[in-house]
């Protein structure tokens, strides 16, 4: 392969030979130096009829000799002597120069040779064009052999940079995996290295060790040796004084003996005495401790009689609290057993109360509608003429909309199907009993059901749809598909029916897929945070959950620094009716389902900031990217992050850019171009929240 790369380098490939057209001018290049061949004509006999040699002869002398001669204009002449029985003069003549072109140009004898090769096209090529009658057939053979080394050639061509790139790279990987050793060689020295230096502190240690065991044991033994010492020497102290008192007594002698008999014998009974006394003190000291040894623990007769009757007093006392509760245990069995009936009773009176407060609703005092019917009291003594109290619900509810006679109520919804697009809770044929839920029963269910999920969601790694939650909450509350299907159905007419109320209107929202889940999680913290941030409030006032009105002006303005004065006075002015407010209220929903005017503000400024929030987005995208750009990426979206909230982290514009397309953080690199329509519809419909000014 090397040896062909290396002729390729030095001969320049041939063009493609017609095979219709004869030499006029025949040379060829070799090392960019030309070298003519011999004009066609030298070769030119009478060839029309092909030679039978060596069919018809056999040549056994030997071959002719072969003269060579060479013109003034580099042309070669080959000439021979005739000889009979001989080969075609054509073929000694195409020989001839074969051969003496093979020495001049000093082509190697074996192996690939472009030289070679290039002769050899010569003489096929002179061989062709005097060979009229197979001229067509041998050009085309030579045009196939000549274009399949011609793609043999690009092919080699083509695997060039293919070898050099895989010299780099495997010059590459040799010094990368000189780098690893020598790194590893390090390594390994560092940590010899640090186990000799283990080895050797061990040793110290041992040592040190070793060395502390001998000091200690000498020390014992200096002990030992002042100790004994000392004992010495107290000995020879008490023989010292031992020795001056006999001597004191020894120099008062003399002075005794002048004293009568009699007083020495008394001396001498009087020590007798003494020592007997000694020994008998010794003896009752030893009896009092052996007795103390052996009585120590011992209880005296009046102590133990005395804790024998208090012992038998408080046994009566057990028995007679043991009876008394037995029989109180007997009588609580008796209690709890009454207890779990009149629960099931109650649970039973108050399903029967629930459903006469759904289907036994108290009549209405119609009067108090007068003042809002268009008329006064004839217009609405004329509407309600013997018409019943649902006809007169209709009425009501057509005068207040607009319409002169909405109809009648309907007491059965039409399913809508069974088919995948419709929502399961929703997927029914056939009629659906309408419960006619009021506002109250809607917001205490949508309220169940929030927390019901916020619960499952926290348990689960991503969220579920609120859809598919409301269908599998409900078939864990009720089990058969009928009552799951009618509740569904029941909570989505009366979602949508009492939609103008903010907190009913985003659950519809979410459960239609017009909003994020998001919003309300978004909403629900901030709004109890701001309750336990007004409640510690009223504790520093001293007026544990009431405030002055004069005080929330400035707290609100603490929890929201981003809203402007307008905004907070606004909230304030929901809840100046009164010098004190009442702070939990305020985020209560009342009996009737209804939630307060400062709730319903809060919600009427969320959107209005978050659609903001979304033009200033716009802007930015089109000052990143142009105005006429129709979408955009995730790292335009991102850009305009910056510039539009530049306190919010990557981190959250991450989670936030994943909910709003439904994502995973590690997909999000994967999301192409999105149409700005969609971007923008899906932000708004987000918990987007700003958490700084806005950036320059």
């Amino acid at each position: 392969m090397g040896t062909v790369n290396r002729m390729q380098e030095k001969l320049e490939p041939l063009p493609a030979i017609s095979p219709f057209r004869s030499l006029t001018n025949p040379a060829y290049m070799l090392k960019d130096r030309p070298h003519m061949l011999p004009p066609p004509n030298v070769f030119k006999e009478n060839h029309s009829a092909i030679d039978t040699w060596p069919a018809t002869h056999i040549a056994h002398t030997a071959p002719t000799a072969i003269r060579a001669n060479l013109t003034p204009n580099a042309n070669v002449f080959i000439t021979a002597a005739p000889e009979q029985p001989r080969k075609p003069h054509y073929l000694e003549q195409l020989e001839s120069y074969l051969h003496h072109e093979l020495r001049l140009l000093r082509c190697p004898e074996k192996g690939p040779s472009l030289t070679r090769l290039q002769v050899y096209r010569e003489v096929f090529e002179y061989l062709i064009n005097d060979f009229k009658t197979y001229q067509q057939l041998l050009a085309s053979i030579k045009q196939e052999y000549e274009l399949v080394l011609k793609d043999q050639e690009e092919r080699l061509k083509e695997l060039d940079p293919l070898k050099a790139k895989l010299d780099k790279l495997t010059e590459a990987n040799d010094k990368r995996m000189q780098d690893l050793r020598q790194v590893e060689t390090a390594e390994i020295e560092q940590l010899k290295r640090e186990k000799q230096d283990l080895v050797d502190e061990l040793d110290a240690s041992k040592e040190e060790r070793f060395s502390l065991k001998r000091q200690i044991e000498r020390l014992q033994e200096e002990v030992e040796t002042q100790y004994q010492l000392f004992r010495n020497e107290a000995d020879a102290r008490k023989m010292l004084v031992s020795d001056i008192i006999e001597l004191k007594y020894r120099v008062d002698a003399p002075a005794m003996k002048s004293d009568s008999s009699s007083e020495k014998d008394d001396t001498t009974l009087i020590k007798f005495k003494l020592n007997k006394t000694k020994e008998d003190l010794v003896k009752l000291q030893d009896k009092l401790n052996e007795v103390l040894a052996d009585y120590g623990d011992v209880v005296p007769r009046r102590e133990y009689e005395r804790l024998e009757g208090l012992n038998n007093t408080n046994t009566e006392s057990l028995e007679r609290y043991k009876t008394d509760y037995h029989t109180l245990l007997k009588e609580h069995q008796v209690l709890l057993e009454q207890h779990k009936i009149m629960s099931g009773e109650r649970d039973e009176f108050s399903h029967q109360l629930g459903l006469m407060k759904r289907s036994a609703t108290p009549r209405p005092e119609w009067d108090q509608v007068i003042p809002y019917i268009d008329g006064g009291e004839a217009a609405w003594k004329e509407l309600s003429v013997g018409k019943s109290s649902n006809q007169l619900v209709g009425v009501l509810v057509g005068s207040l909309i607009g319409k002169d006679n909405p109809g009648p109520v309907e007491e059965f919804f039409e399913g809508e199907g069974t088919e995948p697009p419709i929502p399961k809770y929703l997927r029914w044929t056939g009629k659906v009993r309408n419960r006619n839920l009021s506002k109250a029963d809607t917001a205490q269910l949508i309220q169940d059901i929030w927390n019901q999920k916020i619960v499952s969601d926290t348990e689960k790694e991503h969220g579920t749809d609120l859809a598919d939650f409301l269908h599998s909450y409900l078939q864990q509350k009720y089990q058969e598909d009928i009552l799951v299907v009618e509740w569904g159905y029941n909570i989505h007419h009366a979602c949508g029916q009492y939609r103008t109320e903010p907190h009913i209107g985003l659950f519809y929202e979410t459960l239609t897929g017009d909003a994020d889940d998001s919003v309300y999680s978004v909403l629900c913290t901030q709004h109890e945070e701001l309750l336990s941030h007004l409640y510690k409030a009223s504790l520093k006032y001293d007026s544990e959950g009431t405030l002055l009105v004069k005080h929330i002006s400035s707290l609100l303005q603490t929890f929201y620094p981003l809203k402007e004065a307008p905004m907070i006075e606004e909230l304030v002015a929901t809840v100046s009716e009164t010098e004190k407010v009442n702070i939990k209220p305020l985020f209560n929903i009342d009996r009737d389902g209804n939630i307060s005017d400062f709730l319903k503000k809060l919600y009427s400024q969320f959107y209005d900031e978050r659609n903001q929030f979304v033009k200033d987005i716009h802007d930015s995208l089109v000052a990143i990217s142009g105005g006429d750009k129709k979408e955009y990426n995730i790292q335009d979206l991102c850009k305009a992050f910056e510039m539009t909230d530049p306190e919010k982290n990557s981190k959250d514009v991450n989670k936030l850019l994943a909910k709003v397309f439904n994502l995973n953080l590690e997909q999000l690199s994967t999301v192409g171009p999105v149409d700005k329509d969609l971007l923008l519809q899906r932000l708004k419909s987000s918990g987007l929240v700003r958490s700084g000014p806005k950036g320059i």
